[in-house]
């Protein structure tokens, strides 16, 4: 009897997998259209820019078809990090019969969370995402080089986060996307870096007014990539 019962067991188990489905979410920082390699020399306003550091907390990716929430990601908070690839890839499992034709999701860490203190996983303190108790977590890091920046050694930082009003800096997305695997996210840096003022303002590393134009800037070069 017990042998017929974990026969049953497995069964259930394969065809209940066999009928989910795996939906892949790739982020992609990209350079006019190509992928950004870290600490490669690219063409900036006549002059070049170096990216050193792209990382940045992705949470509550929602599928819609037609406006109606019909899936969500499991894991809530996403740690992409453009120096491990493989960060860059969500995985998402899903029945075999979803139908989707928008995603949904946020930029950065909820207040909720952000209240709660340091935390474990991709949110562990350790990737260097988090400030303090009171600041809160780093929802999105830039750091790079150009001689247009005046600071020391000409590099410029970006430290943007804040979860308290009026510096809350959570973005939230919503792109139509096809049905397809995997479903591309482009963030075009260089669309970014072109709507910062490089020559002003080159570092900003806590919750503050600046830090909110630079968090409403990165929302709008999150696009669907082919």
């Amino acid at each position: 009897m017990r042998t017929i019962f974990i026969i049953l067991l497995v069964g259930a188990a394969e065809l209940a997998y066999s009928q989910k489905n795996a939906v892949s979410i790739q982020f992609r920082p990209v350079y006019d259209s190509l992928p950004l390699v870290l600490e490669k020399k690219y063409p900036f306003k006549n002059d070049s820019i170096e990216i050193s550091v792209i990382r940045f907390y992705i949470s509550n990716i929602r599928f819609y078809q037609n406006h109606q929430l019909v899936s969500e990601t499991e894991k809530k908070h996403h740690l992409v990090d453009l120096e491990h690839p493989a960060s860059q890839i969500i995985q998402h499992t899903a029945e075999k019969s979803l139908q989707y034709n928008s995603i949904r999701f946020c930029i950065g860490v909820d207040s909720l969370t952000n209240v709660s203190g340091a935390m474990g996983g991709d949110l562990d303190p350790v990737f260097g995402m988090y400030w303090t108790w009171q600041s809160g977590y780093i929802n999105f890091k830039l750091e790079g080089i150009t001689k247009i920046c005046p600071a020391r050694k000409n590099q410029f930082t970006y430290h943007i986060g804040g979860y308290e009003y009026p510096y809350n800096t959570l973005q939230q997305v919503d792109l139509p996307v096809p049905h397809s695997d995997p479903v591309i996210i482009d963030i075009n840096i260089r669309q970014l870096l072109n709507q910062l003022q490089l020559h002003q303002v080159y570092e900003v590393m806590s919750p503050c007014e600046k830090a909110m134009v630079i968090a409403t800037n990165i929302s709008s070069v999150f696009v669907l990539g082919k």
